[in-house]
C-alpha cells in the first residue's frame, strides 16, 4: 500500500476475431493481443491505467505489433454513485511491414456518472 492505496494489475493475452465496418471500408484488427492494467485505488477512489496491443504472427515465434491503445482514468465512488474522468488514444505502430491491417489514429475523452446496484 502505497499513501492508503491498495496496487493491483491485470496481463492478459489472447486471440480476438475483430473487425470495424466503417462507412466505405472494414478494418480487420490483428488477431493476437497483449493487455496490462494497472490501478491504484482506495475506498473511494480508482487511478486506472490499460495499455493494450494488438499485433499479428509473422514467421517462427515472432510478432509485429499493428496497433496500441492507451487508456487513463480516474473514478471516485460515493455509496452508489461514481463519477469518471477518461481518455483513452490508439496509435499505429508505424513500419513498413504493415501490410494486411489497416490501423488508425483516434480515440476519446469521456465524463460520465453511474448508478451501481451493489
Amino acid at each position: 500500500m502505497i499513501l492508503g492505496m491498495l496496487l493491483w494489475f491485470t496481463v492478459s493475452f489472447g486471440l480476438q476475431d475483430f473487425t470495424d465496418a466503417h462507412e466505405y471500408v472494414v478494418i480487420a484488427h490483428a488477431p493476437i493481443f497483449a493487455e496490462i492494467e494497472l490501478h491504484a485505488e482506495n475506498d473511494w477512489l480508482d487511478i486506472y491505467g490499460i495499455y493494450f496491443n494488438e499485433m499479428k504472427p509473422d514467421e517462427f515465434i515472432y510478432f509485429q505489433p499493428t496497433q496500441d491503445y492507451f487508456t487513463i482514468g480516474a473514478e471516485i465512488s460515493i455509496g452508489s454513485f461514481a463519477i469518471t474522468a477518461e481518455h483513452m488514444c490508439q496509435h499505429p505502430i508505424m513500419a513498413d511491414w504493415i501490410k494486411d491491417y489497416d490501423v488508425e489514429w483516434g480515440g476519446y475523452n469521456r465524463v460520465y456518472i453511474s448508478l451501481s446496484s451493489k
